[in-house]
């Protein structure tokens, strides 16, 4: 079996099935009494240190040539779409925001697709398809549960008179507990019976089960911790072994960390507050999502094996025992 991560305890919890941020996610919330700190703690710890860590492939000196020969791709098309994103986002706030939401969206079921391939001995079409559908499947269904009640009114302004009552059917329908626990129990057991090994299948299962929070919570906020959370967790333990497995702590890896910290804290809190005070200054909120959207382009091309200069600076590393 391919191995990522020499300690199993660690490459399961972190890279095959994050399982444990459920109940560490809810046990904080029982502690804390709410969502909102302990929302902050992941978002600090997991989500914003995930974003600062796709610079780590601009400071890293292998990378320099690639970065080099392709200054096109990865330096000015990057920066003419955030600036583009922010002057959107200034004009069109909840624009930008929906373009954030369907970016991570694909970002999200890529990564999922992409770890599924790097524990396979050879591509799976279906499997990566059923990927695919669950993820967009559950996560237009979870955005209908949570902001229905928003754009209602205005929905029904558009539809004919004649269809408002199948739209009132469909809500019933996602809002069926048992009919969403036997569909995603139907792409569960697809997903786990492809003839692999057991990583694999732990892999095939996480792609298909992220978004299966947006079905059954109440909480927007812990459907994001819960589901997304996974995909923070695998992208930082990727990063953690093609960047300081097995590195000397110098003095610039000591920055890295300090750069990926402070970044982290930072947009945090800026988020965080945005999420919790809706008074918050608009083009202040602009920043970190303005740089997640820079980090959903960029990876299309930092993590692309097909290429033999990311092969041989990223996957030497990731997969060096």
């Amino acid at each position: 079996m391919k191995t990522i991560i020499n300690n199993k305890l660690l490459e399961f919890n972190f890279v095959l099935f994050p399982i444990w941020i459920l109940p560490i996610y809810f046990l904080l919330k029982h502690i804390f009494n709410g969502p909102e700190l302990p929302f902050l703690i992941f978002l600090i710890l997991l989500g914003e240190t995930h974003f600062a860590s796709t610079f780590l492939f601009y400071f890293d000196k292998k990378n320099n040539l690639y970065v080099r020969n392709n200054k096109f791709i990865l330096i000015y098309i990057p920066l003419f779409l955030a600036i583009l994103y922010f002057l959107l986002g200034l004009k069109y706030f909840s624009i930008a925001i929906l373009l954030g939401a369907i970016a991570s969206g694909i970002h999200v079921t890529r990564q999922s697709i992409g770890i599924s391939r790097i524990y396979a001995l050879k591509t799976n079409r279906l499997i990566e398809l059923l990927i695919y559908t669950s993820s967009f499947l559950f996560l237009i269904i979870g955005f209908i549960r949570f902001y229905y009640q928003d754009y209602s009114d205005l929905l029904f302004s558009f539809l004919p008179s004649d269809l408002n009552t199948y739209v009132k059917y469909f809500m019933v329908l996602i809002n069926n507990k048992i009919l969403m626990i036997a569909i995603v129990i139907f792409f569960s057991v697809f997903a786990f019976l492809e003839k692999t090994d057991l990583k694999k299948k732990f892999s095939n299962l996480c792609g298909v089960l992220l978004y299966s929070p947006y079905l059954f919570v109440n909480d927007i906020y812990d459907a994001i911790i819960i589901g997304v959370g996974a995909h923070w967790s695998q992208y930082l333990i990727l990063n953690y072994k093609i960047y300081f497995y097995k590195s000397k702590l110098d003095l610039k890896k000591k920055l890295q960390i300090l750069f990926i910290i402070s970044y982290a804290i930072i947009m945090g809190i800026i988020l965080y507050t945005y999420h919790f005070n809706i008074s918050m200054i608009e083009i202040l909120i602009l920043v970190p999502l303005t740089s997640q959207f820079f980090h959903y382009y960029v990876d299309a091309f930092i993590w692309r094996f097909s290429v033999k200069e990311i092969r041989e600076n990223i996957g030497s590393r990731l997969f060096a025992s």
